[in-house]
């Protein structure tokens, strides 16, 4: 008690000298924690004890009790057959039983019993050293082939020594018990003291915060709040709500990160306003490109040709190809549409293009069940087809296919625009990736090309999704495009 006086003295100092407030924390926390851990050593020390003795003789009880069925049943129903003729000297577990007594007698003598017990083992072995003696002497009067009635003789014997030995064996579970009751009262009496003394330490310990809390209020109260008022203020949008340094201590580390952040913040959102700004010129100048009016001339003078040659039929496929085209660029403003649908637009953008040429142009189009319901950014995939048409088709002499394949794996939707047309040099390719992987912020002029569809893909997914282009010259051009795969 006078050393934890002696430690309240020393936090009053430390308190009064000007400090952190970790440091004043962490003075009335070390007399805490000083008290708390004599008490707590203390019970622990006691309790460890106390389970160790409790242990112990749990574990002694069980050992005798495994040695009751043995003693009281075994060995008199081995002797039994022994002598009824059930089982031979070499069939029998008689003197396999007795092997397990013994032992299991010899280790208990190595335990730490009671003194009551202790003696009672000794008996008991004693005992035990006489059952042992009429075993083997009716192990002798079977092998001697001695009369029915003298073996009969000494299985009584047997019979009433293993009873007296089960007696004992008893006795010493018992008398280790009512020494474990004894523990237990020891127990509850030290455990008593320890709850009072406990209590005290308790009183004191709640003095000391009592008194922490006084000179640490002022520290601590005023900052806070007006933390909160501004950290109210800055979810509100009021950026100009930033704290000015009060002192040198943990609140001003925290004024200055909230500052910090607040700065962050305000950078973020102008980031996120920018970034939405830039998803919404991508999407003007995709729709732009999409209603091109030189494919929508194009398309117009197709359908005037096959009016002229009377190819009535092809007409009307043509204008509804069109007709599907435009409904999904236009889409009722929608943003992002199933791949489903993105097919169908791919679908009718090529079969105008296959009529114009005809000669030239192959295509086809495969997508696995699991991808169809895949949501995916409207014409993401038309741009694609179309640099496939005009940089790698329409420059082969001879002509070519263009291959439109998704499926969905390890929870991607992956579309791969392929074309076995012209191909590009290593030295395109690698100004065609460094122009995919480059910066990404600008917006590609004349044109929508590929840095664009990267942006527009990695603004509404993130860094990990994108297109990736692959080619080799005279063999053709691959485009993958990953996204998640989401229904």
């Amino acid at each position: 008690m006078r050393r934890m006086s002696r430690a309240a003295g020393a936090l009053k100092t430390a308190l009064g000298r000007r400090g952190s407030i970790r440091s004043k924390i962490l003075a009335g926390f070390t007399v805490i924690l000083v008290g708390m851990l004599s008490i707590n050593l203390l019970v622990i020390g006691l309790s460890h004890h106390f389970l160790g003795e409790y242990h112990i003789l749990a574990e002694r009880v069980i050992s005798a009790n495994k040695l009751i069925p043995t003693v009281r049943d075994d060995v008199s129903l081995d002797a039994y057959y022994l002598v009824a003729g059930r089982r031979t000297l070499e069939t029998t577990q008689l003197f396999h039983h007795m092997e397990e007594i013994r032992q299991g007698l010899y280790l208990l003598k190595q335990e730490n019993n009671s003194e009551n017990g202790r003696i009672q083992l000794q008996i008991a072995t004693r005992t035990f050293g006489t059952l042992q003696r009429y075993c083997q002497k009716l192990g002798q009067e079977i092998d001697a082939d001695v009369s029915l009635e003298l073996q009969n003789v000494t299985l009584e014997q047997i019979r009433d020594v293993s009873a007296l030995v089960y007696n004992q064996i008893e006795e010493y579970i018992y008398l280790e018990l009512l020494w474990g009751e004894s523990i237990d009262q020891m127990l509850q009496t030290g455990f008593q003291l320890l709850l009072l003394g406990d209590l005290a330490a308790v009183v004191l310990m709640v003095a000391v915060l009592a008194f922490l809390l006084m000179r640490i209020n002022r520290t601590i109260n005023d900052p806070i709040q007006a933390l909160v008022e501004n950290t109210r203020r800055l979810a509100e949008g009021d950026f100009d709500a930033l704290m000015e340094d009060a002192g040198e201590n943990e609140v001003t580390i925290l004024n200055k990160s909230f500052n910090r952040m607040a700065a962050k913040l305000q950078r973020l959102m102008e980031k996120v306003e920018e970034d939405t700004r830039t998803q919404e010129q991508l999407e003007l100048r995709l729709l732009q490109e999409q209603i091109n009016p030189h494919f929508l001339y194009n398309t117009l003078e197709i359908i005037v040709w096959l009016a002229e040659s009377g190819d009535k039929e092809q007409v009307i496929q043509v204008v509804q190809s069109l007709s599907r085209f435009f409904r999904v660029v236009l889409s009722k403003g929608r943003a992002v549409v199933s791949l489903q649908e993105e097919l169908s637009c791919i679908q009718s953008y090529l079969y105008i293009q296959k009529v114009r040429y005809a000669d030239i142009l192959n295509y086809e189009i495969q997508a696995e069940p699991e991808a169809l319901d895949c949501r995916i950014q409207k014409l993401s995939l038309q741009p694609l087809v179309e640099n496939a048409l005009y940089h790698g088709i329409e420059k082969k002499r001879g002509g070519g296919t263009i291959c439109v394949c998704a499926d969905v794996k390890d929870g991607c939707l992956v579309v791969q625009v392929a074309d076995d047309g012209c191909g590009m040099t290593p030295e395109k390719l690698e100004e065609v990736q460094r122009e995919v992987a480059g910066d990404l912020g600008q917006i590609s002029e004349g044109g929508f090309g590929l840095p664009n569809i990267q942006k527009r893909i990695q603004l509404a997914y993130g860094a990990d999704y994108g297109i990736h282009v692959s080619s080799r010259l005279g063999c053709g051009t691959r485009v993958t495009l990953q996204i998640p795969a989401k229904s």
